[in-house]
């Protein structure tokens, strides 16, 4: 998953009428914004674009705290629980989470809605002078897991620097990949686009036992 939303919207009443369905999971204690990104942005174009994003786990914030004189610092945040306190403020049905949410008309309620959907898109979360620097995923698996690099096993990033890593050897691979699929008289083009690493990233034809 990567995130190819534009949220600095004008009309942020108009973006949560796209998505296919809003809603809160009450086993599994997160909300769920169900989407085709057909309906936001053609950069999903041949690619996957239908996505459950889900406010699970924490992240962390970085603001301007008026009591240290309006300096950045961090903190992090319980998603589901934002929502949550965000949804009571001001009367949201959770029974029928969509349309009660697009039928708002209060700008601070978008405003809130849209920080919180940001923090759940960002993946990176990590505060300066610390060792908190964490990767975690707003979608699940094929088993329903979140990726969190803090709890991955060692064959996976445990931080941002190490996801960077992984990534540059996998697009190693799509260029040795290229390489042994041309003949010996074709010149090879080692430019990967971004929509040809989304393809080779979400079907993962390098772990093809063929």
């Amino acid at each position: 998953f990567v995130n190819l939303f534009d949220t600095r919207v004008k009309h942020a009443q108009e973006f949560f009428k796209k998505f296919d369905s809003i809603k809160y999971n009450e086993k599994r204690n997160y909300y769920e914004f169900s989407f085709d990104y057909k309906n936001f942005t053609t950069r999903a174009e041949k690619s996957r674009r239908k996505w459950v994003v889900c406010s699970y786990g924490t992240r962390v914030q970085t603001f301007q705290n008026p009591d240290k004189n309006s300096e950045w610092d961090s903190k992090e945040v319980d998603l589901t629980n934002e929502y949550k306190s965000l949804f009571i403020k001001y009367n949201i049905n959770e029974k029928d989470l969509k349309s009660s949410i697009c039928t708002q008309s209060k700008k601070s309620f978008f405003e809130d809605l849209l920080k919180l959907f940001r923090l759940t898109l960002q993946m990176r979360n990590s505060i300066s002078r610390t060792d908190i620097d964490y990767i975690l995923s707003p979608v699940y698996d094929e088993n329903e897991k979140f990726f969190d690099s803090r709890s991955t096993d060692d064959s996976l990033p445990k931080n941002a620097d190490a996801n960077g890593a992984f990534n540059i050897a996998r697009k190693g691979l799509w260029v040795a990949m290229q390489i042994k699929k041309a003949n010996s008289t074709q010149k090879v083009n080692t430019l990967i686009s971004n929509q040809e690493w989304l393809n080779f990233a979400q079907e993962k034809p390098y772990l093809s036992k063929d």
